[in-house]
């Protein structure tokens, strides 16, 4: 038999050596120390806005819910929730492979697609009336939910600024090549 030194040896009833008998301890361990993880699926369509109020914002529509540790209210917001459900319709009619990873969120802002929706008329030379016709907006309430269309109006009263704007850029920009050139 060989003598392992590093461990204390103890005698047993049966003249056997063995290493010493387990300790119990009257300790009481440390309270868990690491944070919960939120392993809800509900959290895959929030994030927590205020933790001291326990506020979560939803990834959708940017509503902020109170969750008290509980998931049920975000849960009801989601079966609630028009743009998420329009996302969810829409992503249920493309084929499952372009959807892998989360979905993108990016801010919504009215004016920043309005200003392509004019150009675009512009540009093709599509009539404004067409921007009331039904397959437009069942396009453009798929592509970007949030967005609210125009009347052929207003797209026209757009069109007339956007004018301006360039016209008074284009005026600006003779008047000072003018300038320049009889300095010269």
């Amino acid at each position: 038999m060989t003598n392992v030194s590093y461990l204390p040896m103890y005698a047993t009833s049966e003249n056997m050596i063995s290493t010493p008998p387990p300790t119990v301890s009257n300790e009481i361990p440390p309270p868990h120390t690491k944070k919960r993880k939120n392993h809800s699926e509900a959290w895959n369509h929030f994030t927590i806005s205020s933790e001291k109020e326990q506020k979560a914002s939803c990834k959708y529509c940017d509503t902020k819910i109170k969750y008290n540790n509980r998931t049920s209210s975000m849960h009801a917001h989601l079966s609630r929730c028009l743009v998420y459900k329009r996302q969810r319709t829409t992503s249920s009619m493309t084929s499952a492979e372009e959807h892998v990873g989360s979905p993108l969120i990016v801010k919504f802002d009215q004016e920043v697609i309005r200003r392509p929706m004019v150009k675009m008329f512009i540009n093709m030379e599509i009539p404004f009336r067409e921007v009331e016709h039904e397959s437009f907006h069942e396009f453009m309430s798929l592509s970007s939910p949030r967005f609210q269309i125009c009347s052929r109006t207003t797209l026209a009263c757009d069109v007339l600024k956007l004018w301006d704007i360039k016209n008074d850029f284009e005026k600006r920009s003779l008047s000072e090549l003018l300038k320049s050139l009889s300095h010269h």
